[in-house]
């Protein structure tokens, strides 16, 4: 019996097992065994003992290196050598760097003769010095050096590849087959010089490390942070204490001991009072500066050193603080203040014990407030100055004179931002400082609010950056602490891995877009390939979609755990592109969809993590329905079984397209050709019209929604749509994210500027006749691209804003969705603290339809109507909040025409995460409370 192996090697002189459930079953090479699968490959007539003994030394090799090692050929004992059917992905120098990472360089003699596993890594041209260097390399456990040297030894020669070797960082870095990665230098590199590849993909390797640094550095110093997020716990604790203040000073300055409601009415607080909330804003503000500086250096340097550093600063708030203790519970909580913990671990590092176990669990927990202090202090700052500027000048230049000799000498300046280059914040400093020079001329001052900034800027490296990002003109604090990272361009090379980033500039390439002459870093090299006008043509235009793939966008795989994602446009494909790391967005894929040949579907898992790739084209005829013509995971690896198994079902299961019957020809006697009828003139009859009601519209709430997308966009107002326009829908629901995790917006607050639809509004209060007229109108209700008409008539001065706001809103709506069915933390605080019943209730619908892998809880038990708590609801009642919350749900993103399907199903349900003490009873009444 022959067996085909892969590569296309027929094995007729020998024969391979498996290991079945039952004990070893011989290949018969019939269509029931599963394409690539790792064999046992032996003599035909091998004792049952070697057999056993072969397979389960492959088993052993299998689950270190996975199937793809076992077509190395690994010895396995007894004549039998490792292999792999026919049909593996792959070449064998992926086989071959698998099988040695699993057998590790000691046991290299399994694999054969070793200039046989080094020409299969690195070619023909190998040489003594590149094998001495890929040892070394496989030695030292750098893995990734001998992957990227193995990928690039199609472009590189043997003294470049010995540079490559050379190199040290992780293995993620190169991640996915060596050989898919081959492919992508061979398409990148093709018409760059020899001499200057090496340059380039070093340049590469330094910008991977360097981004993958920052995000290890952000994430070590992030853990120092508590992971319960205590923010309002300590909003509230301040304002008790705040409140005790006020009282105090009241009863001193009125001289009476239980003030009265009158007494309150009549007092005005003197100028100590607003004098001692400054005092006690830059105390806090240089505490928790110690306290954020502190976190970085322990995570940075560990606790010993770290403490170490951080101690002459925590010294110099006590001695600027002498009351640090005010703020401090007497039950041990939270304090008020971030000066009671700054002044507790100076007491503690004065006392000059050990850094040991016991001393750094006194220190932790009073470390993982320090960015919510941070957060608050910032909030205190911004009341007192919007309280005092303009009312309490005298108070504001007095306490603004005061000189910080004394502090700067102990806490020292940031490189991120000398004095020299700091011309304050004008809007606040100017009423402090009134007329004085620029810093670099003087001494600072209070009024400067250099110390405010320093606070900001400590908060940012928390975050991992370096310093945090101005944002003059778009209100306080006037500073970003967490800039979200500038949105790239479609199809710019990411560098979240070598693979990556060079599967970009593949794609870039393979769309037409040319090297430059002379590029000598990657960014140089990458930003010329994109700058071609055949890159920006081939991400404009539809796809078109067969109907039949068209209407199971969105539906779920049964026994997949996935649903599909239609792509509509290329833009689609450059998004999945950037991310799984393939050339999914290549020519021949988008003109394949153009024309209506194939349709691209994505995969998404209950998470919305994008998990593979598939292109399915019709069968012939093409009413006999629909055959997967290629499925890939992340950088072309293949797919889990289960799930391939599952999607193949599922589109075998897709109906198939009927053409259209050919009318039949009727033999009419010639007529005379009849006058064209004059085409409506939509933009000049319904413009006029259309755009006196939108602006009527805009005027009465486009104003306050537009506040509220600016600050998710982090841009002036004016700017703000046309940003989050350009935003892809990952890079949009990140936008979001951050909006709801900093506070900058409540998800209430949120929502109702999502509900602003002025074109809608000026849709529905236009003449029906109009509308009836041109029925092509309700398209300005959905997403672009629009039909030539509709386009000139959006761009309409008085209709383009609006329309605009109204394609945001939906799109900001979507987002939310998004972060709601992958149970985002920030949804789940922002849904707890505060929400309104028909937010509640579409996010209820939105969850309960699409059934995420989240920790679930029922609200409703299955087949039931009523819904618990006060006011009494029923499902059923047709004009009760469930059935008004349908449209919004929808346009959160649920499939709601499967609603009341889930409900006899699985019942109403919502993320555990959002229900706390009282559960769902407790979450409605809140939301009532606040309706």
């Amino acid at each position: 019996m022959k067996v085909r192996l892969a590569g296309g090697v027929v094995a007729s002189d020998r024969a391979a097992w498996t290991a079945g459930p039952s004990g070893p079953e011989r290949v018969t090479g019939g269509p029931s065994e599963r394409p690539g699968a790792a064999v046992a490959l032996g003599p035909a007539d091998a004792a049952a003992e070697d057999v056993r003994r072969a397979l389960a030394e492959l088993s052993a090799l299998v689950e270190a290196g996975g199937a793809t090692a076992a077509g190395a050929g690994v010895d396995l004992g007894a004549g039998f050598r490792s292999a792999r059917l026919d049909g593996a992905r792959g070449d064998q120098r992926d086989a071959v760097l698998a099988a040695l990472r699993a057998l590790g360089p000691e046991n290299a003699g399994r694999l054969g003769d070793r200039a046989g596993f080094l020409v299969a890594l690195f070619g023909p041209s190998v040489t003594r010095r590149v094998g001495a260097a890929a040892a070394k390399a496989a030695a030292d456990g750098r893995w990734a050096a001998l992957h990227l040297a193995s990928a690039a030894s199609d472009v590189l020669g043997p003294e470049q590849l010995e540079r490559v070797l050379g190199l040290d960082g992780p293995d993620t870095a190169v991640p996915g087959p060596p050989s898919v990665l081959a492919g992508y230098l061979g398409r990148a590199f093709e018409e760059v010089p020899r001499p200057r590849r090496l340059g380039l993909l070093l340049d590469l390797w330094s910008l991977v490390l360097d981004q993958r640094d920052r995000a290890r550095r952000r994430a070590r110093r992030m853990a120092t942070q508590g992971r319960r997020d205590r923010l309002s716990d300590l909003r509230e604790r301040r304002a008790r204490h705040e409140d005790d203040l006020v009282v105090g000073w009241m009863m001193r300055t009125l001289g009476v001991g239980e003030p009265t409601l009158a007494d309150a009415a009549r007092w005005i607080p003197p100028d100590g009072y607003w004098r001692d909330q400054l005092v006690r804003a830059f105390e806090d503000a240089i505490a928790a500066t110690a306290l954020l500086r502190t976190a970085v250096a322990v995570a940075d340097h560990g606790y010993e050193e770290g403490l170490a550093r951080s101690a002459p600063l925590l010294a110099a708030v006590v001695e600027e603080c002498p009351a640090w203790a005010d703020g401090r519970r007497r039950d041990g909580g939270l304090p008020s203040r971030p000066t009671v913990h700054a002044g507790e671990i100076h007491r503690r590092l004065s006392a000059g014990g050990p850094v040991d176990a016991r001393l750094i669990g006194f220190v932790k927990p009073r470390l993982t407030r320090a960015r919510e202090f941070a957060l608050l202090v910032i909030e205190t700052v911004e009341t007192v100055m919007e309280r005092m500027i303009g009312h309490r000048a005298d108070v504001l230049r007095d306490w603004g004179a005061t000189g910080l000799g004394a502090w700067r000498a102990a806490a020292g300046y940031s490189d991120a931002r000398p004095p020299a280059e700091w011309d304050g914040i004008p809007p606040w400093t100017g009423p402090l400082l009134g007329d004085r020079g620029a810093l670099r001329d003087r001494e600072e001052l209070a009024g400067d609010l250099l110390w405010y900034v320093d606070l900001i800027d400590a908060l940012a490296r928390l975050h991992g950056h370096d310093a945090a990002r101005s944002v003059n003109g778009t209100g306080a604090p006037w500073f970003d602490h967490d800039p979200p990272p500038e949105d790239p361009e479609p199809l710019t090379p990411r560098l979240g891995s070598v693979t990556l980033a060079v599967s970009g500039a593949a794609q870039l390439v393979e769309l037409g877009g040319a090297p430059p002459k002379g590029a000598r870093t990657w960014t140089a090299f990458t930003d010329g390939l994109a700058a071609g006008t055949a890159i920006r043509a081939a991400l404009t235009g539809d796809f078109a979609v067969p109907p039949p793939v068209a209407a199971a966008d969105g539906a779920a795989v049964p026994g997949a755990g996935v649903r599909v994602r239609v792509a509509r446009n290329a833009r689609d494909l450059a998004e999945w592109s950037d991310y799984m790391g393939n050339c999914i967005a290549g020519p021949g894929y988008i003109e394949d969809a153009r024309e209506g040949r194939v349709a691209l579907l994505g995969l998404y898992d209950g998470k919305g993590v994008l998990v593979a790739n598939a292109e399915v084209s019709p069968l012939r005829p093409q009413s006999r329905g629909w055959r997967v013509s290629e499925i890939a995971a992340r950088f072309n690896e293949a797919p889990g079984e289960e799930l391939e198994r599952a999607f193949r079902a599922w589109v075998d299961a897709l109906p198939g397209t009927r053409p259209p019957e050919a009318p039949v020809p009727e033999e009419v006697p010639p007529a005379r050709t009849a006058r064209r009828r004059a085409a409506p003139r939509l933009v000049e009859e319904v413009g006029p019209v259309l755009g006196d009601l939108a602006r009527a519209e805009w005027d009465a709430s486009g104003a306050a929604a537009l506040e509220v997308f600016a600050a998710v966009a982090a841009t002036p107002p004016d700017a703000a749509l046309a940003r989050l326009r350009r935003l892809g829908s990952a890079q949009l629901t990140a936008a979001v994210r951050r909006t709801l995790d900093t506070r900058a917006v409540p998800l209430v607050r949120l929502w109702e500027a999502t509900g602003t639809r002025p074109l809608a509004a000026a849709l529905a209060g236009l003449d029906p006749a109009l509308r009836e007229r041109y029925d092509r109108l309700p398209l300005l209700l959905g997403e672009p691209p629009l039909p030539k008409t509709l386009r000139r008539l959006v761009l309409l001065p008085a209709i383009a804003d609006p329309y605009a706001l109204d394609l945001v809103a939906r799109r900001v709506r979507a987002a939310i969705g998004r972060l709601a069915v992958r149970d985002d933390p920030a949804v789940a605080r922002a849904v707890g603290h505060r929400t309104t019943e028909p937010l509640l209730c579409a996010l209820t619908v939105l969850i309960t339809c699409a059934a995420p892998e989240i920790p679930l809880a029922g609200v409703v038990p299955p087949r039931k109507v009523h819904v618990p708590g006060y006011p009494a609801t029923t499902l059923k009642d047709e004009d009760g909040p469930w059935r008004r919350a349908l449209p919004d749900a929808a346009e959160l993103g649920a499939d709601t025409g499967s609603f009341w399907d889930a409900v006899a199903g699985r019942g109403l349900r919502v993320p555990a995460s959002w229900l706390g003490a009282g559960g769902w009873t407790a979450l409605w009444a809140r939301a009532h409370a606040h309706h």
